[in-house]
C-alpha cells in the first residue's frame, strides 16, 4: 500500500499540535520529504508513509501520543499499555471496557464510555471542559484506533453501524469515510462515538501476548495501517490493482478482479457497496495515487506517467488528473516544490 496518498491537511493538523508545544515542525517535515509550503496549497496530497513517519517523529519530539492536541501530554507507551490491559479480556466487549477504563485513569482530554444495549455497543468520547478547540484530528484518530485495534484483537473485521462527531462537517469529510470503512458519519452530533453494527460480547479475543508483542513492534499507527487478517475487501482490491498496474496490466476490470478473488461480479459489487466503495472509484484512487508518486520523480515525463497508469493519450491523463486534484500534472509537480 506504499502508493497511497492522503490530503496534506492531515499533516497540517499535526503542525498545529507541535505549534502548541512551541516546536517548529519544519525540520520534521523536511526529514520526511514533506514540503511545508505544500501544506497550504489546495488539493495537495502526500504519501501515507511520509505522514506516518512524520507523526511518529512528532510524537517522539514532544513525548506526546496526543501530538500536542490534548489537554496534557499523553506519555509515549500509553497505547502499548492500553493494549496489554486488553489482551487477557474474556471477550471483545470486556476488552473495550478495559480499554476505556485505562484511558480514564489519565483524566486527559476525554471521558471514555462504553454504552451497551441488547443490540448495540457504543464507544463514546466526551471532551473534558478544558479540552482546547484546535482541530478534530485527535477525535478521528482515537475513534479509528479504537475500532481497528479491537478488530485486530478479535481477528475479524467488525463493521460500524454509525460514527458521530460533535464538530461541524469539515471540508475533508469525504476523506474520513475510508477511516471508518464506509460507515455513516454524522456531524453536529451530541457526542463523538462509534457504534458497532452488532453485539461483540460473544466475540472472543483471539490474539495472545506473543502476537501483541509483534503488533506493537511494528508500525502500529492504527489510524493508518490495518493488520492483514481483517483487511476490508476494498483495500484488498486496491492492493491487487497496484500490483496489476505495476506489472503492465493497466486496464484491469471488475471481471478480472472478481475472478482473482474467486467471487462473482455481483457479490464483489455488493460487498464493496457495504464499504461505501465501488471498483471504479478504487481504480480511480489507485491511478491517482500512483500518478502523484510518479510525479515526484522529476525525470519522468508526463507522457510516461500517463502510459504507466493506462492512458493512451497524455491529453486524456491531463484531463483526468485535473478532475482528481484540481490541477494539471505539470502544475501539481511545480506547486509541490
Amino acid at each position: 500500500m506504499s502508493e497511497i496518498t492522503i490530503d496534506a491537511r492531515f499533516a497540517r493538523f499535526l503542525v498545529d499540535g507541535l505549534a502548541r508545544q512551541n516546536v517548529d515542525a519544519s525540520p520534521l517535515l523536511l526529514a520526511n520529504g514533506i514540503s511545508s509550503i505544500s501544506l497550504n496549497k489546495p488539493s495537495q496530497r502526500i504519501k501515507l508513509d511520509q505522514f506516518a513517519a512524520f507523526a511518529v517523529d512528532a510524537m517522539n519530539e514532544i513525548d506526546d501520543e496526543y501530538l500536542g492536541l490534548g489537554v496534557a501530554k499523553q506519555p509515549l507507551g500509553s497505547f502499548a499499555m492500553a493494549c496489554r490491559a486488553c489482551i487477557s479480556a474474556r471477550d471483545l466487549e470486556h476488552a473495550l471496557k478495559r480499554y476505556a477504563n485505562f484511558w480514564n485513569l489519565f483524566n486527559n482530554s476525554f471521558r471514555h464510555d462504553v454504552i451497551t444495549s441488547d443490540q448495540t455497543v457504543t464507544y463514546q468520547l466526551t471532551p473534558l471542559p478544558e479540552m482546547p478547540n484546535i482541530n478534530n484530528y485527535l477525535v478521528e484518530a482515537s475513534l479509528s484506533t479504537t475500532h481497528r485495534f479491537h478488530c485486530w484483537l478479535g481477528g475479524q473485521f467488525i463493521p460500524l453501524k454509525s460514527v458521530s462527531m460533535r464538530c461541524p462537517k469539515p471540508e475533508y469529510a469525504e476523506q474520513l469515510t475510508p477511516l471508518f470503512y464506509g460507515a455513516q458519519i454524522d456531524f453536529d452530533q451530541g457526542s463523538n462515538s462509534i457504534q458497532f453494527a452488532r453485539p461483540i460480547h460473544d466475540m472472543q479475543v483471539v490474539q495472545t501476548p506473543e502476537t501483541l508483542d509483534e503488533y506493537l513492534a511494528g508500525k502500529n499507527l492504527s489510524l493508518l495501517y490495518q493488520p492483514k487478517n481483517y483487511r476490508a475487501l476494498s483495500e484488498q482490491v486496491r492492493q491487487w490493482l497496484e500490483r496489476t498496474i505495476e506489472h503492465g496490466q493497466q486496464q484491469a476490470t471488475l471481471v478480472e478482479a472478481a475472478l482473482h478473488f474467486e467471487m462473482s461480479q455481483q457479490v464483489m459489487h455488493r460487498r464493496l457497496q457495504l464499504e461505501d466503495q465501488s471498483f471504479k472509484e478504487i481504480k480511480k484512487q489507485t491511478r491517482r495515487d500512483i500518478a502523484i508518486n510518479l510525479l515526484s520523480e522529476q525525470q519522468r515525463s508526463i507522457e510516461d506517467i500517463a502510459h504507466r497508469i493506462g492512458f493512451s493519450e497524455p491529453s486524456a491523463f491531463i484531463r483526468a488528473f485535473k478532475s482528481w486534484t484540481g490541477l494539471t500534472p505539470l502544475n501539481y509537480r511545480r506547486r509541490k516544490h
